[in-house]
């Protein structure tokens, strides 16, 4: 599901703007926009020759990064005319949904840019130690978006690839998208797979064509080495085909009874299927080490792949997983059995879930792994305190709360 992670935090910005908890959590990552941010090209060459007075040649030049919700926004800075007072900025912005370039003079205040931007929002950048810059936008006291630049490399390599499916709809065949995030070379790379969650209550269609990964995720396991993969099922993301995952009826939102829920969950899983056997055939994937994991109605597929497939993957990481929320009333029996089918993968599995979730409280998700340990299942459950600003349902954006968890799971399987 998504969090409000990044949609709408409410902070005051002040002359020390007040910066949620987890910006310094956000990771240096690659856009996932589909539509690439573009400087002038004159306001570009000039902060590439751009010179500063000393101490402040740190703020000056391209920077390149995201923002927004998954990385869903591309975001490029050129800073030039730097001076003790401020700096000449534009700034390009690019997504799905809006387009902005602007240029205005920005003016220093207590170690940070502050620039007004043509939509009356505030573009606020502030350094970090490592020489990548934060980026917040405000509006009245509201963080409407926050992502990170840099001046370096991308953290890793990022391409769009299309995997036919033996489905069909309307007499056509049916593409599925996937983003690949590895490191540089042809591997063969140990290989996460990553499932995405919903779209909240699914009362929001606007959104079902938004591609998702985790910048987060994937910045922590390409630095050890790994490529990530980010298959979206069909009518999600780009993919072809119907999105229908357990709509009431009239589709005005996901239903909370059991007998609409689970063929959701089943023709998800058919979707994971379909994918997994690509990917295991790969050139660069290892196939002793590939790990299914995924974030919300992901986590929850990952674990039950791994019980239904147990010889095709080493182990499944879920996070903050659920089919539909506690507050349902058939929440119990629609995630209890869908969780229990991971019971019968032979290997241990990780969950990970963050205190205050609106989705899946912890004795919920408690009650999920005590159904699934008491089938058969293996493996160890994780509470995550999530940081000022983030709910629960957030928590897999913080690498710091699951890092080192991840990592003793990783040797542990191999």
């Amino acid at each position: 599901m998504f969090s409000a992670f990044l949609f709408g935090v409410c902070m005051a910005a002040s002359a020390q703007t007040a910066w949620p908890g987890y910006m310094g959590d956000l990771p240096r990552a690659v856009s996932e926009s589909s539509v690439a941010a573009e400087l002038p090209p004159q306001s570009a060459a000039l902060a590439e020759q751009a010179v500063a007075p000393t101490g402040l040649a740190q703020w000056g030049g391209i920077w390149r990064g995201w923002a927004c919700q998954a990385a869903g926004c591309d975001i490029k800075v050129a800073i030039r005319d730097l001076s003790v007072e401020g700096a000449t900025v534009t700034y390009a912005g690019a997504s799905q949904l809006q387009t902005v370039v602007d240029e205005a003079p920005g003016r220093f205040e207590n170690d940070e840019l502050h620039m007004r931007l043509k939509t009356s929002a505030d573009l606020v950048l502030r350094l970090r130690k490592d020489g990548d810059m934060e980026l917040g936008i405000w509006r009245n006291g509201s963080l409407l978006s926050a992502g990170v630049l840099s001046r370096r490399v991308p953290a890793y390599v990022r391409r769009v690839e299309w995997l036919d499916s033996p489905f069909t709809e309307n007499g056509k065949p049916v593409r599925l998208e996937m983003v690949v995030h590895r490191p540089e070379g042809d591997g063969p790379f140990p290989t996460l797979v990553m499932n995405h969650g919903s779209t909240g209550m699914g009362n929001r269609p606007e959104w079902f064509g938004l591609t998702w990964t985790s910048p987060e995720v994937s910045a922590f396991f390409v630095a050890r080495g790994w490529q990530v993969i980010y298959p979206q099922r069909r009518g999600r993301g780009h993919s072809e085909g119907l999105y229908d995952e357990g709509f009431e009826a009239d589709r005005s939102r996901y239903s909370c009874r059991a007998a609409l829920a689970l063929p959701g969950a089943e023709r998800a899983l058919a979707d994971v299927e379909v994918a997994m056997a690509s990917i295991r055939q790969r050139s660069d994937v290892d196939p002793q080490r590939i790990v299914i994991g995924g974030v919300s109605r992901g986590g929850i597929l990952a674990t039950a792949y791994a019980g239904l497939h147990p010889r095709e993957v080493v182990g499944a990481i879920n996070f903050v997983g659920g089919w539909i929320g506690a507050s349902c009333p058939d929440a119990g029996k629609v995630n209890g059995e869908l969780f229990t089918r991971g019971a019968s993968f032979p290997k241990p599995t990780l969950w990970l879930y963050g205190e205050a979730d609106p989705y899946y409280p912890i004795a919920h998700s408690r009650t999920n792994f005590n159904s699934f340990q008491a089938a058969g299942g293996k493996g160890s459950f994780e509470v995550l305190m999530p940081p000022k600003g983030l709910d629960g349902h957030s928590t897999y954006t913080v690498q710091r709360l699951w890092g080192a968890s991840v990592d003793a799971y990783l040797a542990s399987i191999r």
